[in-house]
């Protein structure tokens, strides 16, 4: 499956045998502007073409910002767009240059104990949710991420949890106390009002979106419902319709029922399956740029099948601890093991390995990939490396 957002091209071999990479078309952002990098889920940049396979083997530290834990409240994903990288932690939001790490704004100083999810950056502007740690009360909140101006905060009845942006519309899976009850509730960005809920259903696997669709389930079956407006789309087949993940074009998602079962290319606009993969053991994590997808088998190996039929392109093993978050950006897959192991790196397209600086140890979750830099989340800092 050729995915248009795939904006590179193998032009010609250099001395070394590498791709040469094309610059990325101008409309492809180059950004990680939500936890998974888009709500596809697919942890990939497709606007990232300056760290390739030639230069990613030259990144170094090059400065950090604080990411510290506080009571009550774990340090929200950072996310980086629009020129800014912003963090959540110790109860407020701030945001950095991208490039330098220089401070450019951050949210007032407060007393209470307020934990807060960033949702996600769409243009220049921020959403994100605080939750009163004693009281309960949740604000979802829009700032302009290059000043931090807020351009709408409003207080809203449930938090939501697993949180996604998409088509305009902020969404989540929610507890209703009133009727002890899972739910979903779904906002609008550009003012924060409800454009509609759904009571005894929660979103099916990850949350994800493909098509403009997520996956819901609720006593007895599976749908898909539109993201704008929460209507049924299709309701989903026999069998098992639990989605990992999306394709970067948002036509495909990739669904199984547990580690031991087959994967199934489903289509997001009609629920038909497509395609079953081989059969390639059990396997963990997802990540895809649309050329092929990325997997952790529980054989201690990284493997990278086609992401049209499933077959194996490469494989790399591991005696231990093989990757199992990836990070996708400029021709390279980047694979978090775990505490005390660098970060893997690999060609996407033959799998040869590419050596990282050995701080990379201290990542606590696959980097982030944006902006020429990676972004590595540690224990109590966000370290930014650069060739």
């Amino acid at each position: 499956m050729k995915s248009r957002y795939l904006a590179v091209a193998v032009v010609a071999a250099t001395a070394l045998g590498g791709p040469l990479w094309a610059p990325a078309a101008a409309s492809v952002p180059d950004s990680w502007a939500q936890a998974a990098a888009h709500a596809t889920g697919d942890h990939f940049n497709p606007g990232e073409i300056r760290l390739t396979p030639a230069t990613a083997a030259k990144l170094k530290p090059r400065w950090s910002v604080p990411l510290r834990e506080a009571k009550c409240a774990f340090p929200a994903a950072p996310l980086i767009a629009a020129g800014r990288l912003v963090t959540a932690e110790s109860y407020r939001i701030r945001a950095y240059d991208a490039t330098t790490g220089k401070l450019a704004w951050q949210t007032a100083d407060t007393t209470k104990k307020t934990s807060i999810t960033l949702a996600a950056v769409v243009g220049t502007r921020l959403v994100a949710q605080s939750r009163d740690c004693r009281s309960g009360k949740t604000f979802l909140t829009a700032y302009d991420v290059t000043t931090g101006k807020v351009l709408f905060s409003k207080r809203i009845p449930e938090t939501m949890y697993g949180v996604l942006v998409d088509k305009g519309v902020v969404l989540g899976s929610v507890w209703d106390a009133t009727i002890s009850k899972y739910g979903i509730r779904a906002y609008r960005i550009a003012d924060g009002s409800r454009v509609w809920a759904r009571q005894g259903s929660s979103i099916a696997g990850e949350t994800i979106a493909a098509g403009g669709k997520i996956l819901v389930v609720d006593d007895t079956s599976t749908t898909a419902v539109d993201v704008t407006t929460g209507r049924t789309v299709w309701s989903a087949g026999t069998g098992c319709f639990t989605p990992i993940g999306a394709s970067p074009d948002g036509g495909t998602f990739y669904m199984r029922c547990d580690p031991d079962g087959l994967i199934r290319r489903v289509s997001a606009d009609t629920g038909a399956v497509v395609k079953t993969f081989p059969n390639h053991g059990s396997t963990y994590g997802f990540a895809t740029d649309g050329e092929r997808v990325y997997l952790h088998t529980f054989a201690n190996q990284v493997i990278a099948v086609d992401a049209t039929d499933g077959h194996r392109v490469w494989t790399a093993s591991f005696t231990d601890d093989a990757p199992f978050e990836f990070a996708i950006g400029g021709g390279v897959v980047y694979g978090y093991r775990g505490d005390a192991h660098p970060v893997a790196a690999f060609d996407t397209r033959t799998g040869k390995e590419i050596k990282l600086d050995a701080t990379t140890a201290t990542f606590r979750s696959a980097p982030m990939v944006a902006n020429g830099r990676l972004y590595g989340r540690t224990a109590s800092a966000v370290t930014v490396y650069a060739p």
